[in-house]
């Protein structure tokens, strides 16, 4: 650690430093290295689920792997810098707004679960692997049952997260359970609304022609 001594500077740092983090778009370069943009398949949008069923499960893996890193790295980073216990909810949150909102992809983004995920681990480790293990499991089931198997599968782990960081013997803080808890929410929200947004991007029939039109477009251009 840096220095004991947290300011607004400090806060700021580590926002900034998270949300560059999250705005790193996996996804899309995944995507693109192998021929595809994630924003005209699928979802339309840059996460692991959309890599794991356009290009491969062993891409979305590494996906999945990486942008959990993010999170990871936003934390130890924060907490290099001086912030601890609940002071942490602010860069989790930046990392998640840039996992949203890329400037790179012109302010496009993903779900941000699995960064979220990463964040939460880098918080409470024992507690958030367990959960993590479940969730994912959860999450593999369902991927070819669900629209959205990674946001399923992380209301799975938060939920076995909440349950074991309630126990007697747990040493984490009750606001940072709260915290993680309202970014889950929100990540739900948001998830929603796109959803909402964009029904057409979930039908499977005009779903397939859209990708057939995008397939030839790229190979126009190509």
């Amino acid at each position: 650690m840096m220095s004991t001594a947290v300011t607004l500077d400090t806060f700021l740092i580590a926002a900034i430093i998270a949300y560059a983090l999250g705005a790193i778009p996996v996804a899309y370069t995944i995507g693109r290295i192998n021929g595809i943009n994630v924003f005209q398949v699928g979802s339309r949008q840059a996460g692991a689920t959309n890599i794991w069923r356009q290009v491969s499960r062993k891409q979305g893996v590494v996906v999945t792997a990486i942008d959990a890193t993010k999170g990871v790295s936003a934390i130890f980073i924060a907490r290099y810098i001086g912030l601890e216990g609940t002071e942490l909810l602010v860069p989790t949150a930046a990392a998640i707004a840039g996992h949203w909102n890329s400037p790179i992809t012109k302010f496009r983004g993903g779900d941000g679960v699995v960064t979220l995920m990463g964040a939460s681990l880098g918080i409470a480790p024992i507690t958030v692997f367990l959960g993590l293990t479940i969730g994912t499991i959860a999450a593999v089931t369902m991927h070819k049952k669900l629209n959205h198997p990674s946001l399923w599968g992380g209301i799975v782990g938060f939920i076995v997260f909440i349950t074991l960081s309630f126990r007697p013997d747990s040493n984490i803080e009750p606001a940072i359970v709260y915290g993680l808890t309202g970014i889950g929410v929100a990540i739900m929200l948001h998830s929603i609304y796109f959803h909402k947004r964009h029904k057409e991007y979930f039908n499977p029939r005009e779903t397939q022609h859209k990708d057939l039109d995008a397939t030839i477009t790229q190979d126009r251009l190509s």
